[in-house]
């Protein structure tokens, strides 16, 4: 991605809106170690109000959102459904909400397979707009589906994908130390030749 953008800089005019983008997606990440510092919810509206915006199939808009602060009464029960090692560093951000999509189209009544592809962009949208605010938002595969199934009385045609936390980052000294290094350690991203193919596993290169 670095070579990518330091060919685009040398070759073409980068407009403000474009280098801000670029810079938003440089840092955006996942911490583990949040601040308990709380949210206005006008801030949680304003991530999800730019979430809604994604492209998503027949323009369905899968995705649901079960959402708390640590002083809602139904924190407890997001928080249960998280699997213990999450539990172990999520509890010091301010709020967890759990992301959930329809599985079968409104009007087709037909199974929507890219239901969690259109939920992923949804959360996509809506990371990179808590990112310009000085806010980060980590995902987590960690969790139990049963039980945010079973707290929240999802009918069945929805099911969980994944749960969050969105927070600010601070000293990562309050996390266990095996947790500690991996938040000091650099995420390691697969280079375009190990991806973008023009034929299956052959890189590809313009003629």
């Amino acid at each position: 991605m670095d070579n990518v953008q330091g060919k685009n800089k040398n070759t073409q005019n980068i407009t403000p809106e474009e280098e801000h983008f670029l810079k938003l997606i440089q840092k955006r990440w996942s911490p583990r170690s949040f601040s308990d510092e709380k949210i206005p919810i006008e801030s949680i509206q304003q991530i999800f109000e730019a979430g809604k915006t994604i492209m998503s199939s027949f323009n369905e808009q899968p995705w649901r959102i079960i959402f708390a602060f640590k002083d809602d009464p139904h924190y407890s029960k997001l928080f249960d459904c998280l699997g213990e090692f999450n539990q172990d560093w999520a509890r010091t951000a301010p709020c967890l909400g759990v992301v959930v999509a329809k599985k079968h189209f409104t009007k087709k009544d037909k199974i929507n397979r890219h239901r969690f592809y259109d939920s992923g962009a949804f959360m996509a949208a809506a990371t990179l707009r808590a990112t310009s605010m000085g806010l980060f938002a980590h995902q987590m595969a960690g969790f139990t589906p049963q039980k945010v199934v079973d707290h929240f009385d999802l009918p069945d045609e929805f099911e969980p994908i994944t749960m969050f936390v969105i927070g600010k980052p601070t000293d990562p000294g309050q996390l266990p130390e095996d947790l500690r290094k991996q938040e000091t350690k650099k995420s390691e991203r697969k280079e375009l030749d190990e991806f973008l193919y023009q034929e299956w596993e052959v890189p590809y290169r313009k003629a």
